[in-house]
């Protein structure tokens, strides 16, 4: 007899960076010569935090980044803007339907709805939505637009009342997407003319330098968050409860002072062992994740990022969704052969779009 499962939509506020020099795609892991994810040395955006990871119709809903700025030479700040305009229910929710007008059958974009917020809706951006217009169309093209969008770490939205709605493939389980932009970006955002010929996977926003040349991928990233609204689901981000070194619970204050390293060659730097505490109660039950032995639970990993040293492994897992707590979750990192300050950042996820971070200062010495 085979196994039923009953699968949820995509995770909620699963967070995809794109490369804006290939506008068209979302960028590719894997290939020779790439540094590894979890060298941070540029602008990064590593996750965005909502605090209702599944909202219910009517709740204020606010999200919370997690940034920084690695690149080692800065001529202009690195700044985060949200893009005030909340897209709801993208067909197949296909993130990249948002940018194209609602019925337009060529692009897909079904029965998308755009809903202006904040100052944008002040400013009448949706005018004309309702008749099928779109309200990324009324922003002007080729002019900074970062004095008039929302800058800094958090944005708040409120889930539509109606968000909620049947979906063919599964009418039985309705639910809603919400989804949000943001760019982090070291230069001028700048919203670009839509190409007719460029299809549907566009994504009609540029970071500039002053002279309107588009910036290199080290310099901006584009933040995609969506967040879900089920009329009968919950979820809470995992409560990370502390990081250890060596087996030894840390002083997220001091951080962690490793003794640099003198072999020769990096494989033979010294292994130190780090690892990260989630709470018990953040291993909650899936509802959407069905077999015939009954309802599973929560995976939930963790993925580490540090501006020095290296790590053995990016990602461990923390709770499968059968057996649970995983024993052994320590990842090894190497330090540097250089005296040296820097940061770890631990981001943990939950496989419904929960997350949570840890920042903790290195000391090399």
């Amino acid at each position: 007899m085979k196994t039923l499962r009953r699968r949820a939509p995509a995770a909620a506020t699963l967070f995809v960076v794109l490369v804006l020099a290939v506008l068209a795609a979302l960028v590719a892991c894997g290939g020779g010569g790439f540094d590894p994810q979890s060298k941070v040395d540029s602008v990064r955006l590593f996750v965005v935090k909502a605090d209702k990871p599944y909202a219910k119709p009517g709740e204020t809903v606010t999200l919370e980044a997690l940034l920084t700025d690695a690149r080692r030479e800065r001529p202009r700040a690195a700044k985060l803007y949200w893009i005030p305009i909340l897209c709801l229910n993208p067909q197949d929710d296909l993130y990249y339907l948002c940018f194209a007008n609602p019925g337009d059958a060529s692009n897909q974009a079904g029965a998308t709805r755009l809903i202006p917020l904040g100052s944008f809706a002040d400013a009448g951006a949706g005018a004309g939505a309702d008749a099928g217009g779109n309200p990324f169309a009324a922003i002007p093209t080729g002019v900074d637009l970062g004095p008039f969008l929302p800058q800094g770490p958090t944005f708040s939205f409120r889930m539509p009342d109606d968000a909620v709605k049947a979906r063919p493939q599964d009418p039985e389980h309705p639910y809603g997407l919400a989804v949000i932009f943001n760019v982090l970006c070291a230069g001028s955002l700048q919203f670009l003319p839509r190409n007719p010929a460029g299809g549907a996977q566009q994504v009609p926003v540029v970071c500039a330098d002053d002279n309107g040349v588009a910036l290199p991928a080290s310099d901006y990233v584009i933040g995609i968050t969506r967040v879900y609204s089920f009329p009968d689901r919950i979820n809470t981000n995992p409560v990370l409860e502390k990081v250890t070194f060596e087996g030894n619970d840390i002083d997220l204050a001091q951080g962690i002072t490793f003794e640099k390293c003198t072999a020769e060659k990096e494989a033979d730097c010294k292994e130190n062992k780090i690892d990260v505490r989630v709470s018990d109660s953040s291993w909650e039950a899936n509802p959407a994740d069905v077999t015939r032995d009954g309802e599973l639970r929560e995976q939930i990993w963790v993925d580490y990022y540090s501006d020095i040293g290296t790590f053995d492994d990016e990602a461990r897992l923390l709770f499968d969704t059968r057996v649970g707590r995983i024993s052994d979750s320590e990842v090894k990192f190497r330090a540097p052969k250089n005296v040296a300050d820097g940061t770890m950042w631990a981001v943990v996820h939950d496989n419904r779009g929960g997350s949570s971070w840890i920042v903790v200062p290195f000391h090399v010495r």
